[in-house]
């Protein structure tokens, strides 16, 4: 493995003063397909991995290696029945087994993991309704725990 430049970051705080999260985060395993956005198109694989925890401004992905802070990444996350949760009238997938939301996100920090590396990514660029979406799904989850 080539040596990083970038030094690797911890995950952010949960809660607190310095809590730099806009978006609560949800802890479910949902399918994820990540690959960088870059010409040429990288030689190594699609991330396709369970999520550690999402919410409307990002999530954490397992990697098999290091990821460069800043990259950008274009991902895929299945996430059944999010339309129950959206606020546009028209419903791009009506069927729960194709429900997904589809982003441009960037590497925000990586963080080691046993022989793997955790990786936070912000969305920068997603479809409001699927971040209305994502939110109510995540505050709904919230109170069903709580």
């Amino acid at each position: 493995m080539p040596h990083r430049q970038k030094p690797l970051l911890s995950f952010p705080p949960r809660g607190g003063p310095d809590c730099m999260r806009q978006y609560q985060r949800l802890l479910r395993p949902y399918r994820v397909e990540a690959k960088l956005l870059q010409f040429p198109v990288p030689p190594y694989p699609v991330i396709n991995a369970p999520c550690y925890d999402i919410g409307a401004g990002g999530l954490c992905v397992e990697s098999p290696r290091a990821l460069d802070i800043g990259e950008l990444m274009q991902i895929r996350v299945h996430v059944p029945k999010l339309n129950k949760y959206s606020p546009s009238f028209f419903k791009a997938y009506e069927n729960d087994a194709e429900q997904y939301v589809q982003c441009i996100g960037k590497v925000a920090w990586v963080r080691p993991s046993g022989g793997k590396y955790l990786v936070g990514l912000n969305f920068t660029d997603i479809d409001p309704d699927q971040r209305k979406a994502l939110k109510a799904l995540v505050q709904k989850a919230m109170q069903i725990q709580s």
